[in-house]
């Protein structure tokens, strides 16, 4: 029963951080309204919650040697709630972004705690399976949240309501941790502290993740907007792109799930690229709304598993992966997701239009790809000279 408790706190962290980073792109316009100022003003805004988010994975490189997973765990999402609650209460700006500023720090936190439990439970494509099954559980909570929040904007509730969910729903998961042993859930595995293995391949990996998620981050943030620009649609109808997107990203992970743990993740990771890059275009190029939503799917699909497939793929150049290693990975992702709001935003205050960051998506993601081939034939050469050696 105890390793079910903490299945459930590894998998419902990724749910609770969906539901603060994917409804931005939906929250921004009531948002604007409600404040009285621009939009790019309130996305940018959102990058205190993001930058917050950074911060946590920089904390999380360290804390994890002091504080134990279960402590950090129920004073995490206690904190949260109460932060929340500061967020949807405040009239104050400058305390506005302090409080999504400390969400956003608590939140990466316990995901990197979900994310080491994980590497210390599982080994190889069962720890494939699971970090993927974590990209399920954000993309499942991408499908409900952006609904909820859908529903919220129509019927004319305040732009937070949506956090105002997630913080119940971060009680739930302290009160499970409260009664759950999760280092005695690890104690047959690695131990959380000990060396840590570095080598350039992990070190790059990072790096392409931080580019990945910049694009990730600002197609959740942006897409709504662009079919309701570009399409001329209501902003309720807009919404159901996002919608679509995380209903391919949730199916696209759950198929993600089943296929590495028979595949490869290096081939599983280079496919998604590929028929995200396609997707993204095919958006920008068509002005069928109908099949644009439809299109929404596939971009979801393969978008929806790739970060955690990083996370594998990355974890794979490493014998025995510590925190470190996973909150490293991380903390690149969190640098990307960091830049994207405020990024993103002001190529649309230079440009004029939203296809203009998509666009540098869709470039981006052209760059990721390439370096993930990279990284593969790289590994590829090492291995076989190590053979060639040995013999």
């Amino acid at each position: 029963m105890n390793r079910v408790k903490t299945i459930f706190i590894c998998i419902i962290a990724s749910f609770v951080m969906s539901g603060f980073l994917n409804p931005i792109g939906l929250i921004s316009e009531p948002m604007s309204r409600a404040l009285a100022i621009p939009l790019t003003e309130a996305v940018a805004r959102f990058g205190y919650f993001t930058v917050g988010v950074f911060i946590g994975y920089l904390i999380s490189y360290f804390i994890f040697d002091f504080i134990r997973l279960r402590t950090s765990v129920i004073l995490g999402y206690g904190l949260q709630m109460l932060a929340v609650a500061g967020l949807f209460l405040s009239e104050n700006d400058a305390a506005m972004k302090l409080f999504l500023f400390v969400i956003g720090i608590l939140a990466s936190i316990q995901v990197c705690g979900a994310s080491t439990l994980v590497s210390l439970l599982w080994q190889g494509k069962p720890r494939q399976t699971m970090l993927i099954g974590q990209d399920a559980a954000f993309n499942g909570g991408g499908i409900f949240f952006t609904s909820l929040t859908t529903w919220f904007i129509a019927s004319g509730f305040h732009w937070g309501a949506t956090y105002a969910l997630v913080a119940i729903v971060t009680l739930i998961i302290a009160l499970v941790a409260s009664v759950t042993d999760l280092e005695g859930a690890s104690r047959d595995h690695n131990e959380l502290k000990g060396p840590t293995e570095w080598n350039p391949r992990i070190l790059a990996v990072g790096g392409s993740v931080a580019f990945f998620m910049l694009s990730k981050i600002s197609i959740f943030i942006w897409a709504p907007l662009y079919v309701e620009q570009a399409l001329d649609v209501g902003i309720v109808q807009a919404g159901s792109i996002l919608t679509n997107i995380f209903v391919g990203a949730f199916f696209g992970s759950l198929l993600g799930t089943y296929i590495v743990s028979r595949i490869r993740v290096e081939y599983f990771l280079i496919t998604m690229l590929i028929v995200g890059a396609a997707s993204l275009g095919s958006i920008l190029s068509l002005a069928d709304f109908q099949l644009v939503l439809i299109i929404g799917y596939f971009l979801g699909a393969s978008i929806g598993a790739t970060f955690n497939a990083y996370t594998s793929f990355g974890l794979s150049f490493v014998l025995n992966p510590t925190h470190k290693n996973v909150a490293y990975l991380l903390i690149a992702g969190g640098i990307g997701s960091a830049f994207a709001p405020w990024s993103s935003s002001q190529v649309v205050e230079v440009f004029g239009e939203i296809k203009f960051v998509l666009g540098l998506c869709l470039f981006i993601q052209c760059l990721v790809l390439l370096s993930v081939i990279c990284l593969i034939v790289c590994s590829w050469y090492l291995k076989k000279r190590q053979t060639r050696i040995v013999s």
